[in-house]
Parts: structure tokens; sequence; C-alpha cells
């Protein structure tokens, strides 16, 4: 796959579904267990144990339609990958299984214009995104971010089903796994 092929399975990712099956976990403690359909997640926090149903729309919803979510906007993002159609340098691309279903890798450098759909949530946490969050003259100190981020998409959904900073201070990760899809 080349980065532009890359690019439109991430930018057609919420066209590719209409109903998702989910395990989601992340270095947070996070461990969720939902369906999804388009604009209805019901499902399990069960590192908290208790039942999860939304139906809302987040408030950024009139910038681009986002899915509700049951942590935060990372998770809008993580559904609808668009954030890296542009602005984002995509590098070491490969393909191969992930829960035994195709996927595309590749480590994601975001360039100076990159815009996420939520700045504190961005799934290329980076010098540029961290500038949407700072005051002017906020330089970042050394080793504080990461060198890029190792994201994996899935073939059929086009959602992240991994993301892992490469270094910097937080090493931030999450896995996704689809245990169904419904195109």
């Amino acid at each position: 796959m080349t980065p532009d092929d890359v690019r439109e399975l991430a930018r057609s990712a919420p066209y590719r579904w209409t109903e998702l099956d989910l395990v989601h976990r992340s270095c947070g403690g996070e461990h969720l267990e939902v369906s999804l359909r388009h604009g209805v997640l019901t499902g399990r926090d069960v590192a908290r144990g208790r039942d999860l149903h939304d139906t809302e729309r987040p408030p950024s919803s009139f910038f681009r339609p986002v899915e509700p979510y049951p942590t935060n906007y990372l998770w809008c993002a993580m559904l609808d990958p668009d954030e890296l159609s542009h602005d984002v340098r995509l590098t070491e691309i490969s393909e191969g299984e992930l829960f035994g279903r195709p996927v595309v890798s590749f480590v994601a450098h975001a360039e100076d214009d990159y815009d996420p759909v939520c700045t504190c949530c961005p799934l290329v946490f980076s010098e540029a995104s961290e500038r949407h969050e700072q005051p002017d003259g906020w330089t970042p100190a050394p080793g504080e971010l990461p060198d890029g981020v190792e994201i994996t998409l899935d073939r059929e959904a086009g959602i992240v089903v991994s993301s892992r900073d490469r270094g910097g201070r937080l090493e931030s990760w999450f896995t996704t796994e689809i245990t169904r899809v419904v195109r």
C-alpha cells in the first residue's frame, strides 16, 4: 500500500461499516466491550463494572459527524481516522494481520498544519498537536514527545485497531479488537 492508499482507507472508514463489536484496551486501564451502530453505542466498561449506552453525538459533531464515545474524542478519531488523511507523513507502511484480521501498519508523523478532531485527544500526539493546547512560545522539553506514532488500520473497516507512541514521556497505547463487523 502507498501513503495515498492508507489516507483513502482512513478517509473512508465511516462508510465501510454499519455495525461493529469491539474490545478496546488502553494504557490508561480501559477495558471496554461495546457494540456500535452509527449513532448508538452499547456495551460494558469491564474495568469499572458499568453498563454503557449512549446515543448523543459529541458537541463537535457540527464540524464532522462523530460517533458517541465512552471515554474521549480519541475514540471518535479511532472510528473515523480522517485526521490521518492530511498533514500527516506516513512511513514504514506494511501489511499484515492483527487479531486474525488483515491490517495495514505505519508510523505517522504530524506535519505543522496537523489538525486533529480534538486537540487534546489527537491520534498523532506530537509537537504540532500540542501547539494547539499550549500557550504561544511553548517549546517541548527534550524527549517529552514521541518521534512518531505506530498506527494500525483494519483493512475492512478502516478504523484504528492499534496505536502506540514511539518514545516520548507518555508512551501511550491502545488496541481495539474487532469481533464483528457488518458492512
